[in-house]
């Protein structure tokens, strides 16, 4: 069974690696109050990179993965210099991998689930 994220390719699938790691520079105590999931699940994700399944809409690989990807872009706002340097890729990359994550997924939209 493929899943959304292995849909991605291998440089699509690194900028939401290292997308869902920079959430550890804007998230502490509220962590999971503001990504869904635990900083403890957000490391097991990343220590079974790529091995995750994103499958489910109710799975934590992916509110991870969601959340990550639109709170960098829509939560706190980072610029492109910032998005360069967390992710490899300016913000309009970002969209467009978040978008096509969401597309195969059957999303027709993005945005906190």
């Amino acid at each position: 069974m493929s899943t959304p994220l292995q849909g991605l390719t291998l440089e699509e699938q690194e900028v939401v690696r290292r997308s869902m790691e920079a959430t550890f520079f804007y998230f502490d105590r509220h962590f999971h109050t503001g990504l869904g999931v635990s900083q403890e699940s957000m490391r097991s994700l990343l220590r079974n990179w790529p091995n995750i399944d994103d499958s489910s809409d109710d799975s934590q690989a992916m509110l991870a993965i969601n959340n990550s990807l639109n709170d960098l872009l829509y939560g706190v706002g980072i610029s492109d210099e910032r998005a360069r340097e967390l992710t490899g890729v300016d913000r309009i990359e970002m969209r467009r991998i978040y978008s096509k994550w969401a597309g195969l997924r059957g999303w027709t939209h993005t945005g906190l689930r």
